[in-house]
């Protein structure tokens, strides 16, 4: 083969099958470029897991406060419950003394 021959074939090759390759590696990479960024967003790779660590744990931390302080409102409600409950037993227990009693004399 002559110099020139192989200048025209590499000048060919260049032009059209290089780009045609390309075109080729865009369509066939392009679904699976866009898995893994999806993938990524969604947090099932590895990326910036520091940060979104952090932020999930502060929010564990700030829903595990939240529902420490409503169960120590509940143990508060129960407590004054019971409170009422045993008021009103002593005072269905004391009705029936009231009653036994004599009627005042007048």
């Amino acid at each position: 083969m002559e110099v020139d021959s192989i200048i025209k074939l590499l000048i060919v090759t260049s032009v059209v099958v290089i780009p045609m390759l390309g075109i080729t590696a865009r369509f066939a990479l392009k679904p699976i470029v866009d898995a893994i960024v999806r993938l990524r967003e969604g947090g099932m790779l590895p990326g910036d897991t520091a940060q979104a660590l952090g932020g999930e744990v502060r929010q564990v931390r700030a829903d595990l406060h939240q529902l420490h302080d409503e169960m120590a409102q509940m143990r508060q409600e129960m407590g004054r419950l019971r409170e009422v409950e045993s008021f009103h037993m002593a005072l269905r227990d004391a009705a029936p003394q009231a009653a036994a009693l004599p009627a005042p004399a007048e």
